[in-house]
């Protein structure tokens, strides 16, 4: 059965509009919707608005709205981004996020700008800056893990606790003559927690994925800030490099074909790390990308379903090379 798009109240959106730009008044002189898409219990909208300054002047932006099943998941995502954006992370610095424009709590709805450039993913494919993407990046995550830490309620589970025994019996049932080596693997990975200690707890963006992030050279802008949490930095740099093999992987074949822009992530992000707790760091960036792999096989065996089974002998493959160090 196809989903129906919520019908949303015009007016409320515009004085939310409005609202958030009171040191820099806009009179909205239209708010369309051009596009709208159901996405994973969520819908993704985006609006042309034109707005006049008080010069008079005509200026029209493109606005996201996207509608939460879970109201709690969007007013938590919706904090968080208001508190990236007070702590200087904001649209006067060069790596940055969208602006929350407002959470229409009635509708569970959050407005916010729409990032400006490509996604990462594009850049690694469409151009020869892959390198230099990843260098970006590095620089972005380094802007995000200095923030202030904000009290956060811990709504689910994080890529920290993840319910492994779930994971085993799901693939399993997909994959039964593998259970032996899928509990092994796990047993591996629940001997080596990864932790940091009180002071270096950052605050994570929890799915840092190669899509949600954008460059236009001029920028760096983050979206999706839906499964945030308070942990060790190591699982967002590790994450990235993740969604960069496996993109690697599922396009040619190759996990290290985009090598390069992942040492680039990894050396550019370990300039802001004390060189006495490199090593320390390094283990958990591959303990980090081994629990990201697991993860990633059940999501396509089991949550997509594609049926893909020749891929599960190379992704225990490197599950066990990053559980032994050389994961990059």
């Amino acid at each position: 059965m196809k989903e129906e798009y919520p019908i949303l109240p015009m007016e409320e959106m515009i004085a939310a509009y409005e609202a958030d730009f009171i040191d820099e008044p806009r009179h909205v002189l239209s708010f369309t919707l051009v596009a709208c898409m159901p996405k994973m219990k969520k819908w993704i909208l985006e609006y042309a608005v034109t707005y006049s300054k008080q010069n008079g002047e005509e200026v029209q932006e493109a606005v996201i709205g996207k509608i939460f099943s879970d109201p709690e998941k969007g007013m938590a995502g919706y904090y968080l981004m208001r508190h990236l954006w007070a702590n200087g992370m904001n649209d006067e610095v060069d790596y940055t996020i969208v602006r929350p424009i407002a959470y229409l709590q009635s509708y569970n709805l959050l407005l916010m700008s729409k990032a400006p450039g490509k996604i990462i993913r594009d850049w690694m494919y469409e151009t020869d800056q892959a390198v230099e993407a990843a260098y970006q990046v590095a620089i972005w995550l380094k802007q995000l893990h200095g923030v202030p830490l904000m009290p956060i309620k811990q709504l689910r589970r994080t890529r920290a606790d993840v319910d492994f025994t779930r994971l085993i019996t799901e693939l399993t049932k997909v994959v039964p003559e593998k259970e032996a080596a899928f509990q092994s693997l796990v047993n591996q990975l629940m001997l080596h927690p990864v932790t940091a200690s009180r002071d270096n707890l950052s605050m994570l963006h929890g799915d840092f994925h190669i899509k949600n992030v954008f460059w236009d050279e001029h920028k760096v802008t983050a979206i999706d800030f839906d499964h945030h949490f308070i942990g060790d930095p190591a699982w967002d740099v590790a994450y990235h490099a993740c969604q960069i093999q496996l993109s690697a992987f599922y396009k040619k074949g190759d996990f290290h074909f985009f090598q390069p822009a992942v040492n680039m992530l990894m050396d550019t992000y370990l300039t802001g790390i004390p060189e006495s707790e490199h090593a320390s760091f390094l283990i958990r960036l591959c303990q980090c990308r081994s629990r990201s792999l697991f993860e990633s096989l059940h999501y396509e065996l089991c949550v997509c379903k594609t049926g893909a089974l020749d891929i599960v002998d190379p992704f225990l493959q490197e599950c066990e090379l990053s559980l032994q160090g050389s994961a990059f």
